[in-house]
């Protein structure tokens, strides 16, 4: 984990050191974001959805004015799609081709759903606290047969790795589904240790990665999952309206033959005349879930995001930017009296989201009246930084609660 100094065997806060330098300091990148600059605005709601900046900006201006300048600007748009393939699987250390482009998280997750193999009588795992786009997708299969298992959470450590699945399974799981990093409060489970514990009893992994890409590095492969799918608008910055599904190429053979949806963007004998022929022939690796037509200009700034954080940012670099902040926003909340819920060790929670044990409906108003920027979810005030955070905003917010504490509002 980059930038951390573990102590006792754990990584927590209060002793987790962050040195200040410029190296890692890429809120240096702040005024590429104009609405961050917005005096009496205080932006901490990344992981609903980051304010769009001028990266994108720029990419979105370049698509329209080809669009209205060129004779037949879709070619090199298509080209940059390839070439946009090709640096997510640098990110991700997977193939390129094992990827696809879909329209948002919940696509990509019901094309693997519905690609598992199964039975009437066999299961699925999942949190009872797992996102409602992925458990959906899974509980919409009961009247075919599949039994949904819910672990129940109540009264855990918000962390899971696969003890926490272990009683749930058994010979008759099919799938454990999950999300990395939990919306609602930031842990980060122990994704390759279920990977690990599991898969060698051909039991698939499905993650979703939406809170998770784009603020720290992540390697597919050491991780080990079947399937994995994430929504582009988070971490990744780019308009709504693209995701990716990424399957682990030695789990394609052990899918359904047939996607789920087909169209020719599924078929790798397509015709050049584009007449169907009943000699359907499927590609041999993930672009057998693909459209043909994906959202172009999503893509155009999905490219021009991943080129300047991967080239100009550094993952690394933004990981350690993130976690300084989360660690400051954590030792300001302890002298306030105010818990930051879920675990204090930084490899069991996201770099960049932080729930606050804020639970009275009075703060949502406070914050609003002060220009503070978060999401109030059922376990309290969820706070997430960007790239273009600062530690002067941290303070911004801390000034904030300490006047709502003063006023009367209660820490829980």
């Amino acid at each position: 984990m980059v930038g951390l100094v573990v102590s006792d065997g754990k990584a927590a806060f209060t002793n987790v050191l962050f040195q200040s330098s410029s190296k890692y300091d890429v809120s240096r990148y702040r005024d590429l974001v104009p609405v961050v600059q917005k005096p009496g605005v205080t932006y901490l709601n990344a992981s609903f959805q980051p304010p769009m900046n001028k990266v994108i900006r720029e990419a979105i201006d370049i698509f329209a004015d080809q669009a209205v300048s060129e004779v037949h600007p879709k070619p090199q748009w298509q080209a940059t799609t390839e070439a946009t393939r090709e640096l997510l699987g640098k990110y991700l250390n997977v193939a390129s081709d094992s990827l696809a482009f879909t329209r948002d998280t919940t696509e990509g997750l019901n094309l693997f759903q519905r690609s598992v193999k199964w039975v009437p009588g066999d299961n699925v795992v999942l949190l009872d606290v797992e996102h409602p786009n992925h458990a959906y997708g899974w509980l919409a299969l009961q009247e075919q047969g599949l039994e949904v298992r819910m672990v129940d959470t109540t009264g855990q450590e918000l962390y899971a790795d696969a003890s926490t699945f272990e009683p749930l399974v058994d010979d008759r799981t099919r799938a454990i589904g999950l999300s990395s990093v939990m919306f609602h409060s930031g842990q980060l489970n122990g994704v390759k240790d279920i990977c690990d514990r599991f898969r060698t009893r051909n039991i698939h992994v499905l993650v979703d990665l939406t809170q998770h890409v784009g603020v720290m590095p992540i390697d597919l492969v050491d991780l080990g999952v079947s399937a994995a799918a994430f929504g582009c608008h988070k971490g990744l910055a780019a308009p709504t309206g693209l995701g990716v599904l990424y399957i682990e190429p030695e789990t394609l053979p052990l899918l359904r033959p047939t996607p789920p949806i087909v169209g020719a963007g599924a078929i790798s004998n397509l015709s050049s005349s584009l007449l169907a022929s009943p000699d359907v022939q499927y590609h041999s690796t993930t672009r057998r879930y693909e459209h043909l037509n994906i959202s172009l200009i999503s893509v155009q700034a999905l490219n021009a995001y991943l080129t300047f954080l991967l080239s100009d940012v550094g993952m690394a670099n933004l990981e350690h930017h993130l976690r300084a902040l989360g660690r400051t926003l954590a030792l300001e909340m302890e002298k306030l009296g105010v818990k930051v819920v879920g675990s204090r060790s930084a490899d069991r929670r996201a770099p960049h989201l932080y729930i606050l044990d804020l639970l009275d409906s009075r703060w949502q108003a406070h914050f609003k009246e002060a220009g503070i920027m978060v999401s109030h979810y059922r376990l309290g005030v969820r706070v997430s930084f960007g790239f273009y955070n600062t530690t002067a905003d941290v303070m911004s917010l801390v000034r904030v609660i300490e006047k709502g504490l003063v006023a009367g509002i209660p820490a829980c």
